[in-house]
């Protein structure tokens, strides 16, 4: 068996002995998104009472008036769109990376819309959405060392108590990498920038529409390849961090760039493998929502079990990349690994 493959079972196996670490990162998931559900939903409550709507809305989803809702938001509110539905979240959220909305819109260049475009820039992510997003990422940056640490021991077996501890002894180290990592991004972004725009100017000269189609979505390609590659690099530096005790960041992610670049093929291979199974379960969730229809509480109760089920399932597809790279590092790091 190849050591991809051999880690990949490595990683079922440790996921499998410690299968509460996705329960935990679900309930933080949850917690966080309550920030913003309950006043959300208040705000929805609010617009909804005293209107025809509010009676429709008590045997089935009235979208038209949810889509004539979210045009007139302002602030916030106004990035929770019909858009969202389905498996039109994936979507949003390529989108605003490709774009540099997130993190925090710190790679963002200006308005959405295209070169040439004579429309109004659409409007970005609010910064309220962004703050919660960027507590979001120190929140799994900190369970990330207690996470790793758990992983790291072949027989598994863990506690709240020493997962927060193994948490809080490595965040400071794997904040540094997070970083390094964003300063990477950054390079990204602004190697991209002079390059798209070469490769719109031949999209527009292109008297060909697939021609023209190809040079206007290969940047964004290249872009999204060029982040892969980062969150990789920075991905076994944290691996690195806590299987081999690491102190300094810039090593380990110098380590870890020269190990992705020995094993290319083997860690790409677990992020090709793991994105199949991401696409999978998404359009299993795409044809289940299209096929239920949610009439009433009791659908409500089900729709909800089912999405959460599906969120808990990207968490578990998660965690199986991060075993993975532990179980892929540990195998081709050893001395006389081939």
């Amino acid at each position: 068996m190849s050591p991809m493959l051999a880690s990949l079972r490595d990683a079922v196996a440790a996921l499998r002995r410690n299968w509460g670490l996705a329960i935990l990162v679900l309930l933080v998931n949850l917690g966080l998104a309550a920030v913003l559900a309950e006043p959300l939903a208040g705000a929805i409550e609010r617009d909804l009472e005293h209107t025809g709507a509010s009676v429709e809305m008590l045997y089935g989803f009235d979208h038209g008036w949810w889509k004539e809702w979210s045009e007139r938001q302002t602030g916030w509110t106004q990035n929770f769109g019909p858009d969202l539905l389905g498996s039109g979240f994936a979507a949003k959220n390529l989108d605003s990376l490709l774009k540099g909305q997130l993190p925090l819109r710190l790679f963002a260049r200006g308005g959405d819309t295209e070169p040439g475009a004579e429309s109004a820039p659409a409007p970005g992510l609010d910064p309220v959405v962004l703050a919660l997003g960027a507590v979001y990422l120190l929140a799994q940056t900190f369970l990330a060392g207690g996470i790793l640490g758990v992983f790291r021991s072949p027989e598994g077996g863990w506690t709240v108590r020493s997962l927060l501890h193994g948490s809080g002894f490595y965040a400071g180290r794997l904040l540094r990498v997070m970083l390094l990592a964003l300063a990477a991004a950054a390079v990204v972004f602004w190697l991209h920038a002079p390059l798209a725009g070469w490769m719109d100017e031949r999209a527009r000269e292109s008297v060909s529409e697939t021609a023209a189609l190809a040079w206007s979505l290969g940047h964004y390609a290249l872009l999204l390849g060029g982040l892969l590659l980062v969150h990789m690099v920075s991905s076994f530096a944290k691996v690195i961090v806590v299987v081999e005790e690491r102190s300094s960041a810039l090593l380990a992610f110098l380590s870890s760039l020269g190990f992705c670049l020995r094993n290319l093929g083997r860690t790409l291979g677990q992020y090709v493998m793991v994105a199949v199974a991401v696409l999978v379960v998404l359009l299993a969730w795409r044809v289940l929502d299209g096929a239920l229809e949610v009439t009433g509480y009791k659908t409500q109760l089900v729709f909800l079990l089912l999405s959460q089920a599906f969120v808990l399932g990207r968490i578990k597809l998660r965690l199986l990349l991060l075993a993975g790279q532990v179980a892929l590092y540990r195998r081709r790091a050893a001395p006389g690994a081939i």
